[in-house]
């Protein structure tokens, strides 16, 4: 989700070329890999992606990993960081088969991400679930997801609607309803940043008014024309806005911003009615670091809503499960770590008793 942090005037920056990046595997891999393609029917285009699976023949557990917001390829490149080839890897190597995949209209993959919202993803997800379990080198009993961020909410829905999902891993998925995702990212953002009380709690008053907004009105039409005034009266109370650039411009880009169908979905998003549905194994993870899914706040909801869940609080990791320094947004791309060992070892070690691979 951290697309949509420029909506706080954050600037989250771009990877410096040639940036360290050591966990990244290199070929040749002691495992089998094969670029594979899958139909999403539903919409009507092929998904493209990467099955990898140990060497020996067999019938394998098997995961899915689904990214967070916005367009990521099948590693989920994220400022340089191929956080979905490190965790791939680390499971293959680990005796479990794993299936990657270009979000829609990205990289290899069909499809167009604008105008895409959760539902749309999860139908992309539903799709490499069916493949997954349609080849012969899948235990299709054992076959899981593995959701980052609004990834978690994916793997919500279909756990909760599938029951042939074997189990289900959250990194930084949501706990609480979109709205309070976002009110709690906000005010940790903000506090990090060690602004004043004073324009935290006004900062927070322009969010609110943002969400009510979405929650509250079903009308497109109505919808933005109150988004534009509540951007409008932000920007009137605020000098350093004026002083930056003209008003027309600012409100054209947040309203663009908080109108985008996949941003409308996060917020009006609510998982309670999911949890309750979730029959399978949870594990549910949280960086105790993590400014855009707080785990205070959303692995009490996880706790509170569904039965077979294993919380994990994982000391000192950010939203991208890295170890972090200052753990501000813009610091993610200066960390060398891709993903700490500690929750590749937590994911792997549950997923193999979850399975039965560890006896």
């Amino acid at each position: 989700m951290y697309k949509y942090l420029i909506i706080l005037g954050l600037a989250i920056g771009t990877v410096a070329r040639g940036q360290e990046r050591p966990q990244h595997p290199q070929p040749p891999y002691p495992y089998f890999s094969e670029e594979v393609t899958f139909d999403n029917a539903k919409d009507g285009f092929k998904l493209a992606g990467t099955f990898t699976r140990p060497e020996a023949a067999g019938k394998y557990p098997a995961v899915i990993l689904v990214s967070g917001s916005g367009p990521q390829d099948r590693d989920s490149d994220i400022f340089g960081h191929k956080s979905f080839l490190v965790l791939a890897d680390h499971l293959t190597r680990n005796g479990i088969a794993v299936l990657r995949y270009d979000d829609r209209g990205t990289n290899k993959s069909g499809g167009d991400m604008k105008g895409s919202d959760i539902s749309g993803f999860t139908r992309d997800a539903q799709a490499a679930m069916q493949y997954l379990r349609s080849r012969p080198d899948v235990d299709a009993k054992k076959a899981g997801i593995i959701g980052h961020s609004e990834g978690g909410a994916i793997g919500q829905i279909m756990a909760s609607e599938d029951p042939g999902v074997a189990f289900l891993v959250s990194m930084a998925g949501p706990g609480v309803d979109g709205a309070e995702l976002i009110m709690s990212q906000t005010e940790a953002i903000l506090r990090l940043y060690q602004l004043t009380d004073t324009i935290i709690k006004m900062q927070l008053g322009y969010q609110r008014a943002m969400m009510d907004a979405i929650v509250q009105e079903k009308d497109t039409a109505a919808l933005r024309a109150r988004i534009m005034r509540n951007a409008g009266r932000q920007y009137n109370e605020n000098p350093n806005l004026k002083a930056v650039q003209p008003e027309e411009p600012f409100v054209r880009a947040v309203t663009a911003q908080y109108m985008s169908p996949e941003y409308l979905s996060i917020v009006r998003f609510d998982p309670k009615p999911y949890f309750a549905a979730i029959k399978c194994p949870v594990l549910a993870l949280n960086g105790d670091k993590d400014i855009q899914v707080v785990s205070s706040v959303h692995l009490a909801g996880w706790k509170n809503g569904v039965k077979q869940a294993t919380i994990r609080e994982l000391p000192g990791l950010n939203h991208l499960f890295q170890q972090c320094n200052t753990c501000q947004v813009s610091e993610y791309k200066t960390l060398t770590e891709t993903i700490s060992p500690a929750a590749l070892g937590v994911m792997t070690e549950w997923i193999r008793q979850t399975t039965g691979l560890a006896k």
